[in-house]
């Protein structure tokens, strides 16, 4: 019999409430010798799992994403508030995060159905080219304007600031194709809405990287005089994008033999490869950079993206691939986001929120007025139209990364940039999934998926 909504509540708050007494009782327990501290980070990653599962669970009775439940627990166990999780464990719960962003690309990959995406052509296309226009316009605009109006960014220099608005701009167009996934997956959507967003989501992830080292390259000149560097980073760029893409391919024919030739053990094999792609990505880029004067280093998301992709599309197993990774996801995402919770800078978002909030609302509105016209000239259904730009408001490691590029040209801009991005992730890592989750809810969509 299934329980009443109520009892469920009130035995996940019960359980809630012990995890959270066991997690405070485990932080007073002195560390003093090697092994309590493998001890201590194994209690640390399942009071994680846990917390961070119940307390979705209780949101999700109010209407509230998982996802944003992951990330609400992680907050809270994270560094800036109770220091369950610490700064130096955070750090230690980084190699399993990239593996499960190795793993929640490949899902991503394998979600995106050609067949789907082919139909609406041109609707990708316009919504792409005008993010890149508009929403980095608007952005540029509102900082420039209100940026000196803030103690945040009062005395920084023309030029500085400038560079500030322009890479904001760009930046803001990045996405988030982990947590896209992670609210399709919770809601079983399906449907062209979804998909659309879904292939937004993932090629502006590889657009954002090439149009900033573009403006990297112009604005190279301003920010330390060497024209020169922002172009040669721009050719390790195609290297590093044209490689990923290859190697991923080859790796969607590699999954594609393993599903034809073994009938069991895919759910084992699929870790090994998120694990696999995470660890010789890394090795590769210190090899290469060891022996030759190129740093190149390949992208183990669009490896994995690349890989599904190929799954999906040219082999008979995209159904059985995207049946497995679906079943392995929950404990996936609920490390993940609870991980990326704990990672959330709340000093950042407290030292410059007046002006984190302006970008915020300025990308917002760059989204609806991109996605609105682009649906109008692509001939859209008028719900479609209008709910697109809540599909596109999550933002995270990307967006993160690409601020770290700058810090080896302009330390003083990178700073800003750097507290000012983790700002409006957090800002954005809030809104977007409650926003996506309503958007897949109005046209139709969630629950579509049977599988």
């Amino acid at each position: 019999m299934t329980p009443h909504p109520l009892h469920r509540v009130v035995r996940n708050a019960a359980t809630l409430a012990m995890a959270v007494a066991l997690c405070a009782w485990s932080m007073e327990i002195p560390i003093e010798s090697s092994w309590q501290v493998g001890g201590s980070i194994n209690i640390t990653l399942a009071a994680t799992l846990l917390c961070g599962f119940l307390t979705a669970e209780l949101l999700a009775h109010i209407g509230i994403p998982k996802i944003t439940g992951y990330i609400l627990a992680g907050v809270v166990a994270g560094p800036h508030v109770t220091g369950f999780l610490d700064v130096d464990t955070v750090e230690k719960l980084q190699l399993i995060n990239e593996i499960a962003l190795s793993f929640i690309a490949l899902h991503a990959g394998a979600a995106l159905d050609r067949a789907l995406l082919s139909g609406r052509s041109l609707a990708l296309g316009l919504n792409l080219a005008l993010q890149c226009l508009l929403v980095p316009l608007i952005v540029f605009g509102a900082i420039m304007v209100t940026a000196p109006l803030f103690a945040f960014t009062a005395q920084v220099t023309q030029t500085q600031l400038l560079a500030l608005a322009l890479l904001s701009g760009i930046i803001a167009i990045a996405r988030s194709p982990s947590s896209a996934m992670a609210i399709i997956t919770e809601c079983r959507a399906r449907g062209p809405f979804t998909e659309t967003a879904l292939g937004i989501t993932v090629a502006m992830d590889v657009l954002v990287i090439i149009v900033f080292t573009a403006a990297l390259a112009v604005l190279s000149p301003l920010l330390d005089g060497s024209h020169a560097k922002g172009w040669h980073q721009a050719g390790v760029l195609g290297l590093e994008l044209t490689g990923s893409l290859a190697i991923g391919g080859l790796l969607g024919l590699g999954i594609h033999a393993f599903y034809k030739r073994v009938g069991k053990d895919h759910a084992l094999f699929l870790l090994f490869i998120a694990f696999t792609v995470t660890r010789l990505s890394e090795l590769t880029g210190h090899q290469l950079s060891a022996f030759t004067a190129l740093h190149v280093s390949l992208e183990p998301l669009l490896i994995c993206i690349a890989a599904g992709f190929v799954v999906r599309n040219a082999t008979p197993f995209g159904e059985e691939l995207e049946g497995d990774l679906m079943r392995l996801s929950l404990p996936i995402y609920v490390l993940f986001f609870s991980v990326a919770g704990a990672s959330l800078d709340l000093s950042a978002l407290a030292v410059c929120w007046p002006l984190a909030l302006v970008l915020a609302v300025s990308r917002a509105a760059g989204l609806a007025l991109s996605t609105r016209l682009a649906g109008r000239m692509a001939n859209l259904p008028a719900p479609e139209r209008r709910l697109a730009w809540m599909a596109h408001l999550t933002q995270a490691g990307v967006a993160i990364g690409l601020t770290q590029i700058i810090a080896r040209k302009d330390p003083v801009t990178a700073g800003y940039l750097t507290t000012l991005t983790l700002a409006v992730i957090t800002i954005n890592q809030f809104i977007g999934p409650v926003a996506f989750k309503r958007a897949l809810v109005l046209t139709g969509e969630e629950g579509k998926d049977r599988r």
